[in-house]
């Protein structure tokens, strides 16, 4: 993205410099400068650099994506929130969609970024550090990609001031592709928990990929899909976390100290948005009360639904929460139903049942034996399940359920599969956008 500071920053200290030279004539030993983050001593913080704008990415730009879908709700004073609620997804102009935009370009050039010193470094110098953190830049770098892919139209890949070409809409399956690639290269030269995140992520990945075509360039006939690739990925996630009763989650964790969580700072602390009215019971204040949705077998208050908004609340579905809640990226869960849609996709109902009783295990429910229709049971577990993954709008479109909320002039109806356009911010400053030509 352009910097529209650059020009004048020079102009001034030209200007500086001029009129008093000594004044600038200092050591600072405080000042970084680019070259520095090249040296093989700054590799680590390189990476956990690239991690903190890759969480912030998220944090921002899914609020967006969930708000159109019906997971959270406009409560607030903020009509951007609004229209995205009524389903009127693809205005550049639009505050927050806007807002967010320089964060996924910001989050994905500073993976990349880590993956091209990192790859100098590995080259020069291949120690087991080197090794370690270039697989973890990998993993950033593949994260931010498949987020660009499941969340937005189009994108543009500028490079600080010079401006990149739109990828295009019916090209963005790319960036999923271009995910997979680089978490390709984080499995096959990590080990322990960054090669169980790489594996689980790219489990995930591979689906969304799939789940993209599925509604791209319209929304297909047929919503399942089935890849054997995601699933066996997904098969060795829950061997290595412990089995098919292992409940574990892969979290991007924020605090005061490294980065915040935007959207919990809007939900939690703001009060702009909430949980859907569909899924929980509010007061008079807008806070939630209780869990509305019931488990489609059992008939209680879903328990899954339960355990991911208090995830999101820090501990209990009905309190407040933080400014710092995590963000789930992958689980053990979404594993069981990545392989038990492969096999629902495949003809295999008895694989499917074994995967979908693995999940509701997980809660003490009682075990689905064809009580409803497999896909709507797979629908109900994943949407309690995945609840605040960033998943849902594509779902919907899928499985072409739809939000009282939207309107019928709004793109989530009139032109269903629409995601997140390229905002105004990069419009106006890519000259590839903005008319001017390059």
């Amino acid at each position: 993205m352009k910097n529209p500071f650059k020009t004048s920053a020079a102009v001034l200290a030209l200007s500086l410099s001029l009129g008093a030279c000594n004044l600038l004539d200092v050591n600072n030993p405080n000042n970084l400068v680019e070259e520095a983050i090249r040296r093989e001593a700054a590799a680590n913080a390189v990476v956990n650099g690239s991690q903190a704008l890759v969480a912030s990415a998220v944090s921002q730009i899914w609020q967006p994506y969930l708000v159109a879908s019906d997971e959270f709700y406009w409560i607030g004073s903020r009509d951007a929130w609004l229209s995205l609620d009524q389903g009127f997804i693809s205005d550049p102009s639009n505050e927050f969609t806007d807002g967010a935009f320089p964060s996924i370009a910001q989050g994905r050039w500073m993976a990349d970024e880590a993956v091209e010193i990192l790859e100098e470094h590995a080259a020069e110098s291949p120690s087991s550090a080197i090794t370690a953190d270039l697989a973890r830049a990998h993993l950033f770098s593949g994260i931010i990609h498949m987020i660009i892919g499941e969340v937005q139209e189009d994108f543009a890949e500028s490079d600080k001031t010079e401006d990149g070409p739109p990828i295009g809409p019916t090209n963005m399956y790319q960036m999923l592709e271009e995910a997979v690639s680089h978490l390709d290269k984080a499995v096959a030269s990590s080990s322990g928990d960054v090669r169980m995140q790489a594996l689980a992520v790219r489990a995930r990945a591979k689906q969304s990929l799939e789940i993209w075509h599925k509604i791209k360039p319209s929304i297909a006939s047929n919503p399942l899909v089935s890849s054997s690739s995601a699933a066996a990925d997904a098969l060795e996630v829950i061997g290595l976390a412990g089995g098919v009763t292992a409940d574990w989650n892969y979290n991007f964790h924020y605090s005061a100290t490294t980065v915040g969580n935007s959207m919990a700072s809007w939900v939690n602390d703001r009060k702009e948005n909430q949980v859907d009215l569909q899924l929980v019971n509010v007061t008079a204040a807008n806070d939630i009360d209780d869990i509305k949705l019931l488990d489609p077998i059992d008939g209680v208050k879903d328990p899954a639904l339960q355990m991911r908004i208090s995830t999101f609340k820090d501990g209990a579905f009905n309190s407040k929460g933080s400014v710092y809640s995590p963000m789930t990226l992958a689980s053990t869960r979404l594993m069981h139903l990545i392989a038990a849609e492969h096999e629902l996709a495949s003809g295999n109902n008895a694989g499917f049942t074994t995967h979908i009783n693995h999940v509701r295990a997980m809660d003490g429910l009682t075990p689905y034996s064809g009580q409803i229709a497999a896909i709507d049971i797979l629908k109900h577990e994943r949407r309690v399940n995945l609840f605040v993954m960033g998943l849902r709008l594509g779902d919907m479109y899928r499985f072409k359920i739809t939000d009282p909320k939207w309107q019928s002039a709004g793109d989530a109806l009139s032109k269903p599969g629409t995601l997140l356009p390229i905002t105004l911010v990069e419009v106006r400053s890519n000259c590839y956008l903005n008319g001017l030509g390059c």
